[in-house]
């Protein structure tokens, strides 16, 4: 063969194996292909998808049409309250991931399942990162406290179906916390399980309003709850008006008063010392999660102590705390048993604290963690007030 023969092979066997190397770049290229592929599968408000896959589209929270893959076997919760949900309905073998708060480990449903904490970190809390999402590969992400935009924008950047759930308030709105663990159950093929929860929580409910929905205002002493925790810890001045366990067992609450728009699910609501003072309540209850910042606004010497009727009586009881990264909805449903054993011991006298903790626990979370609990809480006691 001629030395121009070899020449010309030479070029033509670069050519072909550049050709060949340019449709296969790899690195974030085949990331960029992945994304955008899903991209496909999982338009929703923002996209297009084909006649098939439409057949599995649902609407969110936020009524977002979104579309499901046919297969889910990996799903992620982001923002407070959404792995909390899920692990309720029983999907704590499918999480792919978890927010880096979560690893904390001081939830109740990560105590009842520490396994989570071993899990890949999805990164920060409310929102995760998007890289680390990705690299744990779920095929559904929930997500909650979150806008329409939000959610679009976090479908659009990571190619994976994003759907909005919401953590209401536990006593005005419980038929929305219903409806996102129905939204769960459709998706995840829990239907069953969702029924079960919602089935305890209407006859649990349903049970304190009977027993006390005949007792007139006037035998009813006034109820106060104080060191309601909204990210963050507060002393007694943090409150909850439409507090749920008052709610529930129909107790006085002269805070129910307070003006709509001073009231925030998210920041909370804080009254002034002067109208603690002014309603005086018959019993004060303390979130454990504010108890000592509430003992400080409560100690010797100060005018709370000095003036209010639960303190001469000794009539101050601690709660388990109403939120840790959302509402802890079983021990709101826990406290609020507790709470109708302390305004009516004769109507609840068939009522074992402990019992029915541990079986609130179980219904919610799968496990009784009242060992657990109970082994740093001082939650469900007096308080005395020589202990201020």
């Amino acid at each position: 063969m001629t030395k121009s023969k070899y020449t010309a092979l030479f070029f033509a066997i670069t050519f072909l194996f550049f050709i060949n190397s340019c449709g296969n770049t790899g690195g974030s290229g085949d990331r960029q292909k992945q994304i955008a592929g899903r991209s496909g599968q999982a338009a929703g408000s923002n996209g297009q998808a084909d006649t098939e896959t439409e057949q599995t589209a649902v609407s969110d929270m936020l009524g977002r049409k979104v579309v499901l893959p046919s297969r889910i076997d990996r799903v992620a919760g982001l923002r407070a309250g959404a792995l909390r949900l899920l692990v309720y309905m029983d999907l704590t073998d499918r999480i792919a991931g978890v927010e880096q708060y979560e690893k904390q480990g001081t939830t109740p449903y990560i105590i009842a399942h520490p396994d989570l904490m071993k899990l890949p970190s999805l990164g920060p809390s409310m929102g995760g990162d998007a890289e680390l999402i990705l690299k744990s590969d779920p095929d559904v992400i929930f997500i909650t406290y979150t806008t329409a935009g939000d959610a679009d924008a976090l479908q659009q950047k990571t190619g994976i179906p994003v759907i909005a759930l919401e953590c209401p308030e536990f006593g005005t709105a419980r038929d929305t916390l219903f409806a996102s663990l129905r939204l769960i159950g459709r998706i995840m093929d829990r239907n069953g399980r969702a029924d079960t929860l919602i089935s305890y929580i209407k006859s649990s409910v349903d049970e304190m309003h009977r027993r006390t929905s005949g007792i007139s205002d006037t035998e009813k002493p006034a109820v106060y709850i104080g060191g309601v925790g909204y990210s963050g810890s507060f002393g007694i001045n943090s409150t909850q008006p439409f507090y749920p366990p008052f709610m529930f067992v129909n107790a006085l609450n002269p805070a129910s008063g307070i003006d709509k728009r001073l009231i925030s699910h998210v920041k909370g609501t804080h009254i002034d010392t002067e109208q603690l003072i002014l309603w005086d309540p018959d019993i004060l209850f303390i979130d454990e999660a504010g108890l000592a910042l509430a003992k400080q606004d409560l100690r010797k010497g100060t005018a709370l102590y000095n003036r209010l009727k639960a303190i001469r009586e000794n009539r101050i009881y601690t709660l388990l705390p109403y939120n840790n990264y959302a509402i802890n909805y079983e021990m709101v449903l826990a406290n609020a048993w507790f709470t109708g054993k302390i305004l009516y011991p004769g109507l609840f006298a068939d009522i074992d604290i402990e019992e029915k903790t541990a079986e609130v626990y179980r219904e919610f979370l799968g496990r009784d963690i009242s060992r657990e609990i109970t082994s740093s809480s001082v939650a469900f006691r007096t308080i005395n007030k020589n202990e201020l």
